[in-house]
Formats: structure tokens, sequence, C-alpha cells
């Protein structure tokens, strides 16, 4: 009877073993960011303290640096080297793991200078702004360009 249990359970292993090492790595991910959940107008923006739009407008930002350097490639989040047909070599992965942690360090940076900077910024401009970004966001996300 052992003898029984002891040929499933190597089957099982080895049947186990042999799923395991076929596993492919996760595809890259080539814009990995979500889009904003609201779109706003001027008199809902003009009827916000400058507390509240500053968060919005580092937000809008921070979404467009993530997605400004992969236009020329795909406007679409979720997109993996294999969706574009880009090899998964070492070299492009490596490119980038590279451009993420980049592009993560700017963003941080940016968004210190952003924190001493905007609360000195007149209310009418980041107002401004927020729509342009907005804009330039519903584009996007309508393939338009």
């Amino acid at each position: 009877m052992k003898g029984i249990y002891f040929g499933i359970l190597s089957l099982f292993l080895f049947g186990t073993g042999e799923v395991i090492a076929q596993k492919v790595a996760p595809p890259k991910i080539i814009i990995n960011v979500r889009g904003i959940s609201k779109f706003h107008d001027l008199k809902e923006l003009q009827g916000m303290t400058k507390g509240q739009l500053i968060p919005l407008y580092k937000e809008r930002v921070k979404i467009l640096y993530n997605i400004f350097p992969y236009i020329g490639v795909t406007p679409k989040p979720g997109v993996s080297f294999a969706d574009l047909g880009i090899p998964a070599s070492k070299e492009n992965s490596a490119a980038l793991d590279e451009e993420i942690i980049n592009r993560s360090q700017f963003i941080d940076k940016n968004e210190a200078f952003l924190n001493a900077i905007l609360p000195y910024s007149d209310t009418a401009n980041i107002i401004n702004a927020i729509l342009f970004y907005e804009e330039v966001l519903k584009l996007l996300s309508s393939s338009q360009l």
C-alpha cells in the first residue's frame, strides 16, 4: 500500500515539476499607468481652493510624464512587448527596466519641485493647466493621435 501512495506522490511531484518548469516569464508592460477617474470643467475647478487644485495638477502631470515617452510606441496602458511585436530580449528588457527607474526618479524629483513651487502659483494658471492636461488625456484615451 505504501508503494501505491509513493507512486502516486511521485507522479504528482513529477507532473508539478513539469508545469513549473514550463512557466514563462510574465510579459514586460510598456505603460502601466491608469488614467484619471474624473475630468473637470472650468466651473468645477473655479469652485475649488488652491489646496484642492494642487493634487489634481500633480496627478495629471505624473500621468502625462508616464505616458509621453511612449506615445510613439502606443498610447494604450497595459501593452506588452509581445503585443507590439517587440522581441522580449535581455537587452530590450534591461532598457525598459532602466527607463522605468529613471522615469520614477524624475517624477519623484519633479513632484518635490512642484510641492515647493505650486503654492506660489496663480490659481487661474493651475486651473488652465489642469484643463489643458485633461484635454490631452482625453485625446490619448480616444487614440486620436
